[in-house]
């Protein structure tokens, strides 16, 4: 009878992920993310160009080679790239199902996974190809290998989590945490680990030469943002993520009411590293904090099954609920297909006066994206234009290799270039104002004089 309701409730998840699937299929379309550049990285790359030689990449190198594996199969498109954050974070959504079926029950997996269906950070980021949904699926998976008692397994899937983006890595002591409640084998663990990292590293030295190290790390550790934009940065984290700090403090308390070091571990531990993240890092970006929030809402699913005061149960399902409503103006703003206008409009008119011989240089966002469906390159390979990888190269030598090329359009975004002495003055010499695109943000399209 059990095994029978079980199979019922995990078909039933498995037709509710479906359901979502198709809906977000409904709405994928260009949108401000920073998804464009890379996109166009993977493009790049089957085209036959490297990263780290050719063009800078500030990340490990499996996101965008699993996008050019995608174009070559599926034909290089906007939609084909989609198709990967869209399918991994719906997978994320079954394998949280899966891991507290092990750790629990199904009842408290099932709850869990429709929770974070419906958060506003899944509901506005998971078609988004930040590379983040891929090491998001990769250390739950090793989670689930942990439940399984397959710590080897676990080990090289979580390597190869990180292997897309470092910042999971934090979580290494989460599961090192987690080895030792579950009494698993933590030594085995540790050396799959340390060995699989190793010969990883030395193979992409030895693939990309020792740029990989220059921008995948000391980038990361050389640069610094401003006090204003770390505040602003911190308020954005605030504003869409506040929810889950209550969340995480009921389930932390009911965790220790209950004695339950599990719940505790998947309270606390995802808290502390958004703290790290907020004081730690050079540059915050929201979606960095996608990381913690499954974590949460796993613990938050426990804490409402087995919490006996009635107010906590209450208040979860109303602090769910103020989490959606308080943010229905960032969903509008990555789901509402309107935003998208700027950008079709931008690629349309670039397309119409170029030819494919033409280069174009901008902000990255949209100058990636008007290069990935336009086939015009950018200017010198600048395919990172954020201004940060620009002052970490050194403004001077990117203004003489954009003076040598001389790119036929340069794209600003109210200000991002002009604020910069240097780019300014490139600009206001070289160029003169040929189309405005308004929106949020505005866009000007500078022509060359």
């Amino acid at each position: 009878m059990k095994r029978n309701r079980n199979m019922k409730l995990e078909k039933l998840l498995i037709t509710i992920i479906l359901v979502s699937i198709f809906i977000r299929l409904l709405f994928l379309h260009p949108s401000f993310s920073d998804e464009n550049f890379y996109f166009n990285a993977g493009k790049n790359i089957l085209e036959g160009k490297t990263p780290y030689k050719d063009f800078f990449f500030a990340h490990p190198p499996l996101q965008i080679y699993g996008y050019a594996f995608l174009f070559k199969i599926l034909g290089t498109s906007f939609f084909a790239a989609k198709l990967i954050p869209l399918i991994i974070s719906s997978l994320t959504v079954f394998l949280i199902y899966k891991i507290l079926k092990e750790f629990y029950d199904d009842k408290t997996g099932f709850i869990a996974s429709i929770i974070f269906l419906v958060t506003p950070a899944f509901i506005a980021f998971s078609t988004m190809g930040y590379g983040m949904w891929e090491s998001i699926f990769f250390i739950f998976l090793s989670i689930y290998f942990i439940a399984k008692n397959k710590v080897r397994e676990a080990a090289i899937v979580f390597v190869i989590g990180i292997l897309f983006r470092y910042l999971i890595a934090i979580y290494l002591p989460f599961l090192l945490l987690l080895i030792y409640i579950k009494g698993r084998d933590r030594k085995r663990f540790l050396i799959f680990f340390f060995s699989t990292l190793f010969l990883s590293s030395l193979l992409m030295l030895f693939i990309f030469g020792s740029n990989f190290f220059i921008q995948t790390v000391l980038f990361h550790i050389s640069t610094k943002i401003a006090v204003e934009g770390l505040t602003k940065l911190v308020w954005q984290y605030w504003s869409i993520g506040f929810f889950s700090v209550f969340l995480a403090l009921i389930s932390a308390f009911v965790a220790h009411i209950k004695k339950d070091k599990l719940l505790l571990l998947f309270s606390i531990y995802p808290l502390i590293v958004d703290i790290l993240i907020l004081l730690g890092l050079n540059l915050i970006i929201y979606h960095y904090f996608l990381i913690s929030l499954p974590f949460i809402i796993m613990a938050i699913a426990k804490a409402f099954m087995i919490c006996d005061d009635k107010l906590i149960k209450v208040i979860i399902p109303i602090v769910l609920f103020l989490s959606i409503t308080s943010n229905f103006e960032t969903i509008d703003f990555y789901l509402n297909p309107s935003y998208a206008e700027r950008f079709y409009s931008t690629a349309e008119f670039i397309a119409n006066n170029t030819s494919e011989d033409d280069a174009i240089f901008g902000e990255p966002v949209m100058t990636s994206y008007v290069s990935f469906v336009t086939g015009r390159s950018i200017s010198s390979d600048y395919l990172d234009s954020y201004l940060r990888h620009l002052m970490f190269e050194g403004e001077e030598k990117v203004i003489l290799k954009l003076n040598e090329d001389k790119p036929k359009f340069f794209i600003e975004m109210e200000g991002y270039y002009l604020s910069n002495p240097y780019f300014r003055d490139f600009v206001l010499n070289n160029y003169r104002l040929e189309k405005n695109i308004e929106g949020i943000p505005n866009y000007f399209v500078y022509k060359l004089k």
